[in-house]
């Protein structure tokens, strides 16, 4: 995949990212007791900011696969994209749908970040600048 999907794909978790980041400040008012609601908004905050790392992680790996050709930096961002759809997308569903069915796919988004970042330091190993 060119870096240009990866670039688009890091500007649309970076928009949502704020959206939610907003949300999450002043947001929540269905959630009556105070307590649930500040647990909700920390959750919140959590899920958001591993969205935005990763939306600039993709950023970055965009800006890498403009200059190199590498199977590696194409699997790094889909990991990074799954990951931050597993892991912040599975947490919001959560905290504002109430869906809990799906938690338990949440720490795989956790594993697809991290296998993300081990498949990026692979890649920067094995650039070669394009001729």
């Amino acid at each position: 995949m060119g870096g240009r999907i990866w670039i688009a794909v890091a500007g649309l978790l970076g928009a949502v990212g704020v959206g939610m980041a907003a949300y999450a400040t002043h947001g929540l008012g269905f959630i009556e007791d105070s307590t649930l609601r500040e647990a909700a908004r920390a959750t919140l905050q959590t899920a958001v900011q591993q969205q935005m790392f990763h939306a600039l992680a993709l950023l970055g790996v965009g800006a890498l696969a403009q200059r190199a050709e590498s199977r590696l930096l194409a699997l790094a961002g889909l990991l990074f994209t799954v990951g931050v759809l597993l892991f912040s997308g599975l947490v919001y569903l959560r905290i504002l749908g109430g869906v809990e069915s799906l938690r338990m796919f949440v720490p795989w988004g956790g594993t697809c970040l991290i296998a993300g970042w081990l498949v990026l330091a692979a890649a920067g190993l094995g650039l070669r600048n394009r001729p």
